[in-house]
């Protein structure tokens, strides 16, 4: 029997509220790019969203593999061994700088899978791709220190970190757009090739936010700080070893996103653009039970951690409850207004016509993706991970995608079949 516990409800929103609004925020920049490099051209619009769906699933895994910490350090920390942190931390950079090397190899070869099967864009959205992709990697390195520092503090509880550094890109990501998309201060006009060079900027300034903040607040032992950055094999093992599948469940999540953003552009610019408007939205909404289910991963972790079984329990028959009343709010909000938000992202009609009959399958899948992701979180708090990547892998690549491919692309009725 399910129970719903409203005290750890409010346990949980203490928690969830800092990430829902970090998530949110981060959701904010990309919405930017796509809303600022729209009133610059559709070709440029276009441009974008071929690139972010190459590197979507690349930041994902980044991010998904070195989010393995959280759990890691929210156990310690429930334990009593909340000192270890800085020592678990300091072993994630290690893996973050060699797996932000490896992104960025691929990242730069980029070009190659977008020259294959971008048939449908013009030359113009193709050469706004390709300089995207290769501005863009540079703030890899530092997007993978913030995802280390991040999960770090989540770990122990600390959740208000990642907001300001959140409100820090968004001003800084927009503040740069109008600079290089336009042209302005004296700055090249680049058009979407701007929002790279912006994206590549505001990850290192995301990394440098996180580490004053943290350094600042103090709940981060210094040593973290001072000491060498010693290798110690066996705690990257098991880093990677709970973090590796959340950030492969991640990737292949992102990666059929992408696949289909990809195969739609031989269906020309406005089905690209459409799609593009439809998953953000979807990404907005999907923001708040995402950062729910972080939530329960940390408090199942801190239950965990002090053998409070009964207590996992509940927080996972919390957060669920909560998710589905929220899931039905947006699917009712969505249906209603769907034309003013197509008209927001983009003047055109095409577009609009497109995007606006997507959402109401957007509308629908709340109920099944919200309650995925807040399940995977609760698992995730147990440390259990493996599984929850081997059933996604399964959903989307083996039932999702080839649904949707026999449906002619479509992408938002073969999805909630898989999920």
């Amino acid at each position: 029997v399910n129970r719903f516990d409203p005290l750890e409800l409010s346990r949980l929103m203490r928690l969830g509220g800092p990430i829902v609004a970090a998530s949110l925020l981060h959701l904010t920049v990309n919405a930017t790019d796509i809303v600022m490099s729209g009133r610059y051209g559709s070709s440029d619009l276009a441009g974008v969203a071929l690139a972010t769906a190459i590197v979507g699933p690349i930041n994902a895994l980044l991010w998904g593999t070195l989010s393995g910490i959280t759990p890691i350090v929210a156990q310690r920390f429930g334990a009593g061994a909340g000192a270890a942190s800085s020592y678990i931390a300091r072993q994630g950079v290690w893996i973050g700088i060699a797996l932000s090397g490896v992104a960025m190899v691929l990242i730069a070869n980029g070009h190659r899978l977008i020259g294959l099967i971008a048939a449908g864009n013009s030359v113009d959205a193709t050469i706004v791709s390709v300089g995207y992709l290769q501005s863009v990697m540079w703030g890899l390195p530092g997007f993978a220190l913030y995802s280390v520092l991040r999960s770090t503090s989540e770990g122990l509880g600390r959740t208000k970190p990642a907001v300001v550094a959140a409100v820090v890109m968004v001003v800084l990501n927009a503040a740069l757009n109008y600079v290089f998309i336009f042209g302005r201060l004296g700055a090249p006009e680049m058009g979407g090739v701007g929002c790279g060079v912006a994206t590549a900027i505001v990850n290192w300034s995301a990394a440098a936010t996180m580490a004053i903040v943290v350094r600042w607040q103090n709940f981060l032992p210094p040593d973290f700080f001072r000491r060498k950055l010693i290798l110690d094999l066996k705690q990257m093992a098991e880093i990677t070893r709970v973090g590796f599948p959340i950030g492969l469940a991640t990737f292949v999540e992102w990666g059929v996103f992408a696949l289909v953003a990809i195969c739609l552009s031989r269906f020309g610019e406005a089905a690209v653009a459409a799609h593009s408007i439809a998953t953000n939205i979807n990404g907005l909404t999907f923001m708040v039970p995402h950062a729910l289910g972080m939530a329960a991963a940390i408090r199942v972790g801190h239950q965990v951690g002090q053998r409070d079984y009964a207590g996992a329990k509940t927080t996972g028959d919390t957060v669920l409850i909560v998710t589905l009343v929220f899931a039905a709010a947006m699917a009712v909000l969505l249906l209603g207004v769907r034309e003013p938000l197509a008209a927001l992202y983009t003047p055109a009609p095409d577009v609009q016509f497109i995007a606006t009959r997507v959402f109401v399958f957007v509308a629908l899948y709340q109920f099944i993706d919200n309650t995925q992701v807040t399940a995977l979180g609760t698992l995730r708090g147990y440390k259990d991970t493996r599984g929850p990547m081997g059933l996604v892998m399964v959903a989307y690549w083996l039932v999702a995608l080839p649904v949707a491919l026999s449906l002619g692309f479509g992408w938002w009725t073969g999805n909630p079949m898989g999920i």
